[in-house]
């Protein structure tokens, strides 16, 4: 048994776990996203009963950091990415004069992969001891170098996680759903399993997009990169946050670089010859994952995250598409399954688990209402 805590993506990752992982701990993914959660990236992989595995995580310094990292702004600030429920935030104001300030929090540990989520990698699955080395070797970490908490802030429901780290002292605070999708045999059958009201609702969609002459095909990722950038970065800043042209750039062209043409499916919509809207996947054995996405129009949006990757999935033979975290509503009724997400927090200081104490209780799943018929052509 046998654990190692090192800085950054470390090298010998893919070798360790093996390839008979989710597309989140799999190589392309891992290489492609070196450079994104904290300045402090770290790698920790452990052998147990003969079994290789490994976690991602990293440190968390800065007291602002983003809400889908930083354990402060998560469970006290005002959201600007979560939907949470009126009345959770609402209690927020009263509830951060109770606890420590922002700055008394960092420096703590997150445990997860960029994509949202956290889980053990290891080739046919972890056993229950090489998942309790690994958490472990986390705490023990953690504590060595004066982290005042660690999280698993992603964890679904469905994952080998929640038992061991309840066993390990962890709390469990709701978060969010995980979407995915199981495609059909083709679009036709995708459309005969939704009920009724559903169906009608995806078939009244793209008849109105048809009519709007919005058209939606798959692009070469070179032709139409530069629009790609721009419609992230409105995107960004829709959401409350400053857009940086250079970062979104580096997060998509790595995406290219990483996982080759033969692993994207990128989906374009075209207005007027303008690209207004796109959404593209990453593909891992037989899964894809929605690695980015932007659109100008809401209800454009919807062809290009859904329904022209919805067909394409199906001609493939894909076994499983992840929409991944967030706006669950909207992918429940186009046919997506919901799994729970909770974060998962210990507190290794006094005032930060009191911190939680107070603000735990508060903490509500993420609404998953969206307004379909705001923007429709």
């Amino acid at each position: 048994m046998s654990v190692q805590v090192l800085n950054g993506v470390a090298p010998q990752w893919a070798n360790h776990v093996g390839d008979d992982v989710p597309i989140l701990a799999g190589a392309p993914w891992i290489n492609a996203t070196s450079h994104r959660l904290t300045r402090q990236r770290m790698t920790i992989l452990a052998t147990s009963d003969g079994r290789n595995g490994g976690l991602h995580a990293a440190v968390v310094e800065d007291p602002q950091a983003s809400e889908m990292v930083g354990l402060y702004r998560m469970l006290l600030a005002e959201p600007k990415v979560f939907k949470f429920p009126a009345a959770s935030v609402a209690a927020r104001s009263a509830l951060r004069a109770q606890v420590p300030p922002a700055g008394s929090w960092v420096p703590n540990l997150i445990v997860l992969y960029p994509g949202n989520d956290s889980f053990v990698a290891a080739s046919g699955g972890p056993t229950p001891a090489l998942t309790g080395t690994l958490v472990d070797g986390v705490l023990s970490w953690a504590r060595d170098h004066g982290m005042k908490a660690v999280s698993f802030p992603y964890v679904r429901a469905d994952s080998e996680l929640p038992e061991l780290l309840a066993e390990r002292g962890f709390l469990a605070l709701p978060l969010t759903f995980r979407s995915r999708l199981t495609p059909a045999a083709g679009f036709g059958d995708y459309l005969a399993s939704l009920s009724k009201s559903r169906r009608w609702q995806v078939t009244t969609d793209r008849r109105r997009l048809a009519e709007a002459g919005v058209v939606t095909k798959r692009c070469s990722f070179e032709d139409v990169w530069p629009d790609m950038v721009a419609l992230r970065c409105e995107q960004v800043e829709r959401h409350g946050q400053r857009p940086d042209k250079e970062l979104e750039t580096t997060n998509i062209r790595r995406l290219a670089t990483c996982f080759g043409e033969d692993g994207i499916r990128l989906y374009c919509s075209f207005l007027d010859g303008q690209v207004v809207g796109f959404s593209l996947y990453v593909v891992w054995r037989d899964s894809w994952y929605v690695a980015t996405t932007g659109a100008r129009d809401r209800f454009v949006y919807f062809d290009n995250f859904f329904y022209a990757p919805i067909a394409g999935a199906a001609a493939e033979g894909v076994r499983v598409v992840d929409f991944g975290i967030g706006a669950w509503e909207a992918k429940r009724r186009r046919g997506c399954e919901l799994t729970p997400v909770d974060l998962w927090v210990r507190a290794l200081d006094p005032g930060i688990r009191r911190g939680i104490e107070v603000a735990g209780p508060a903490m509500r799943r993420e609404d998953g209402w969206v307004n379909e018929t705001a923007a429709r052509p």
